[in-house]
């Protein structure tokens, strides 16, 4: 059986390190899962001033299907990105989505038009862009927090 707890925290662990390695700064996770009431999201770098709420999801199956349009109370990507608003906006942030599911590559879902990546998925009544995170991170130029 899967500990979907543990499978969460592997996920945040990846998207830490992938932050790290792209950014060169020190994301950590946020305490108690964001439990503290002026600290949200998964992934924050101690001490800054974080532009972004950054949630981290890490699932079994893909969030990308028909689902999307046609189960828009039930489909996972849609609850996730809407949870993230809330909490986004009550951090004074903007939302960063990461997510995957088993075997896949980590995407990305931001409220930033690609300025340079040309492969992307938008969907308008989300407002919201979905993009390899790779990608994302090597070609457009993300500033996560003030003065870096």
């Amino acid at each position: 059986m899967v500990d979907s707890r543990a499978k969460g925290a592997r996920g945040e662990y990846l998207v830490r390190d992938l932050l790290r390695e792209k950014t060169n700064l020190q994301f950590e996770r946020v305490p108690l899962s964001g439990a503290l009431e002026y600290l949200k999201g998964d992934l924050y770098v101690p001490n800054e001033r974080n532009l972004y709420c950054i949630e981290v999801k890490n699932y079994a199956e893909s969030p990308l299907t028909d689902k999307v349009l046609t189960q828009k109370r039930t489909n996972n990507l849609v609850n996730w990105w809407n949870k993230l608003l809330v909490q986004a906006e009550g951090g004074n942030q903007l939302p960063l989505l990461f997510f995957k599911y088993n075997r896949s590559k980590i995407f990305v879902g931001t409220q930033h038009v690609p300025e340079v990546c040309e492969d992307y998925i938008y969907i308008s009544y989300l407002g919201c862009y979905l993009l390899l995170a790779n990608d994302w991170l090597d070609n457009e130029k993300v500033k996560f927090i003030n003065g870096a």
